[in-house]
C-alpha cells in the first residue's frame, strides 16, 4: 500500500509541477522552445539553449558571452526523494554557470 501512495504521490506531483512551468502540450513538444520560452519569462532574452534534458534541465548561452550556463527545472536529489515517497523542496538556485570559456557557446555565438 505504501508503494502505491508513493507513486500516487510523484504521479500527482509531477502533474503539479507540469501545469507550473508551462510544460508543452502538443503531442511532439519542441523543448528547445519550452526553454527559451522559460528563460524569457524570467527576463533571459536573446539566450541560445544548447541542450535540453526535458523537464529537469537545460543549458544555454546568453547573447554576446562565452560562459555555459545551466537552468535546473528538478535537481537530481529530488528525483531521488520523489522515487522514495519524500517532500521536496523547490530548487532555490536554479540558474548555475557550469563553464566559462565554453566552446559550445563559442559555435553559438
Amino acid at each position: 500500500m505504501n508503494f502505491l501512495k508513493s507513486a500516487l504521490m510523484v504521479t500527482m506531483f509531477f502533474s503539479i509541477a507540469a501545469g507550473a512551468v508551462d510544460l508543452p502540450t502538443s503531442n511532439t513538444p519542441d523543448f528547445s522552445q519550452w526553454a527559451s520560452n522559460t528563460l524569457q519569462k524570467h527576463g533571459i532574452t536573446g539566450a541560445q539553449v544548447v541542450e535540453t534534458k526535458y523537464p529537469f534541465s537545460f543549458t544555454y548561452c546568453r547573447k554576446d558571452s562565452l560562459t555555459l550556463w545551466r537552468y535546473d527545472v528538478m535537481s537530481a536529489e529530488q528525483i531521488v526523494a520523489l522515487k522514495e515517497g519524500r517532500i521536496v523542496k523547490p530548487v532555490t538556485e536554479k540558474t548555475v554557470a557550469v563553464e566559462s570559456n565554453s566552446e559550445s557557446c563559442k559555435t553559438a555565438s
